[in-house]
């Protein structure tokens, strides 16, 4: 059972029906033994009354004279009367109902008033003493209530299967606001989490949690970390941007100072180091525009310019390029695509993207082989996979591949000219369109980075 909400409504529901359970069935029980005072006050007045004037009767005209009395007071008043010897031996040549029967043999070993244990609740029994002094035993039955009046007995009191499923009605509607009140509050507190999770720093929880408990505390903490964390993050941003504008100008002016000194006559030595210099600054200045790009994709902004272009045709520009590249290398890449394949996105995004993933992927493959770049269409995403014959990457740093400046081997990234920012660009860029970038080896070696872009994004 993973649902919090769900836990707790049936731990309230099971423990407050186990209790009300065990109250109602106790109480009905109590109420079979032990009629109503009402019931009880009416029962006492029967006997003083009728049963009296039952022994005169007997002790006048024998059984026959009180069968007959009997007979009457049950037709006038509906009251069942039996008198019973000092033995509990009824008086009467009439059948003697069992319950009645039990009632007078529990007066005469008890000498007390009793009621019937179970069943109906409208008997009596006592001791009554006669006028020539003897003991008898009265035993009587009150007639049964009006069939509206027993209706209503019956469902307060009688039915106790009704009653019991009323009460599981009332309990579950208690227990459910009460999971609510308190799972509502976590549900905002993870949804706020999630969201800050998924990049949105100015994500607060602000009066969603009102109160002084410890969940409303606990989102006053979230918020005042995620303030702290967006100004963080915001000064690393504007560290990196405003160093980057910086680094361009120096550049800039090493740029005209290389072409001035290229003017003068200079020797081989000077000419090769000039050389060099050039194509330092130049990947420092590719480092720089990289730089730029990387921060404007984590910037916060996820608006995405959407507009409709062919990706297949995109991708084919993209591999007609890197096979310019490939060749110095005699490398090649090959592109496997269908026709014409419609997605709706930024293209100078994605085109970036791909850009860095597929020369990446000639960078690294060895001499001699292929890259192969495929697109394969299904009907919810576009899934791009870019395969090499390199060396591939180790197990542990595949998830680290598109961290800003992660480089697996330090010296032949710089050899190649890398600077480990060219895939996490492409990791944020594809990010933006909700899709997913993963690597992993490939069996028969090299790495396989796999793009999918969903086709609704």
């Amino acid at each position: 059972m993973r649902s919090l909400f769900l836990k707790i409504f049936l731990y309230f529901l099971l423990i407050i029906l186990l209790v009300a359970t065990a109250v109602v069935i106790l109480t009905h029980f109590r109420d079979q033994e032990f009629p109503p005072l009402a019931q009880q006050s009416f029962a006492r007045q029967a006997i003083a009354e009728y049963g009296r004037e039952a022994i005169q009767v007997y002790e006048q005209d024998g059984i026959e004279g009180l069968d007959e009395f009997s007979k009457i007071l049950l037709s006038e008043s509906g009251i069942r009367l039996l008198l019973f010897d000092q033995d509990s031996q009824p008086l009467t040549r009439k059948r003697v109902p069992r319950r009645m029967q039990h009632m007078a043999h529990r007066a005469m070993h008890s000498g007390e008033v009793v009621f019937p244990k179970m069943g109906a609740r409208n008997g009596l029994a006592s001791i009554v003493h006669g006028p020539s002094g003897k003991t008898y035993f009265v035993a009587i039955s009150l007639p049964e209530r009006p069939a509206a009046q027993n209706l209503v007995k019956g469902v307060t009191h009688g039915f106790l299967g009704w009653r019991l499923l009323i009460l599981l009605a009332i309990t579950a509607v208690v227990c459910y606001f009460l999971a609510r009140s308190l799972t509502a509050p976590i549900g905002r507190l993870r949804r706020a989490t999630r969201k800050f999770a998924d990049g949105d720093l100015s994500t607060r929880i602000g009066n969603q949690i009102k109160g002084n408990n410890e969940l409303a505390g606990l989102a006053h903490d979230f918020d005042e970390m995620a303030g702290k964390i967006e100004a963080l993050v915001g000064a690393q941003k504007n560290l990196l941007r405003d160093i980057s504008h910086e680094l361009r100008s120096p550049l800039a002016r090493l740029g005209i100072a290389l072409e001035l000194a290229r003017q003068q006559e200079s020797s081989a030595a000077q000419n090769k180091a000039l050389a060099r210099i050039e194509l330092e600054a130049e990947r420092m200045n590719i480092m720089i525009g990289q730089l730029l790009s990387l921060t404007r994709l984590e910037s916060g902004v996820n608006a995405v310019p959407l507009q409709k272009f062919d990706l297949q045709e995109l991708l084919s520009n993209l591999v007609e390029d890197a096979n310019y590249e490939a060749e110095t290398r005699r490398c090649r890449v090959v592109y496997n695509a269908p026709e014409v394949a419609i997605y709706t996105g930024s293209e100078e995004l994605l085109a970036q993207a791909l850009e860095n993933v597929i020369r990446n992927a000639v960078k690294y493959t060895d001499d001699n082989t292929i890259v192969s770049v495929d697109l394969i269409g299904a009907a919810e995403c576009w899934t791009i996979q870019v395969a090499d014959h390199g060396s591939g990457v180790p197990e542990e740093s595949l998830a680290k591949l598109f961290e800003p400046f992660y480089r697996v081997a330090v010296a032949r990234d710089r050899q190649t000219g890398g600077t480990g920012i060219g895939l996490a660009i492409a990791e944020r860029a594809i990010r933006l369109h909700s899709g997913t970038i993963t690597a992993k080896n490939r069996s028969q070696g090299g790495l396989l980075i796999e793009i999918t872009l969903p086709i609704e994004t």
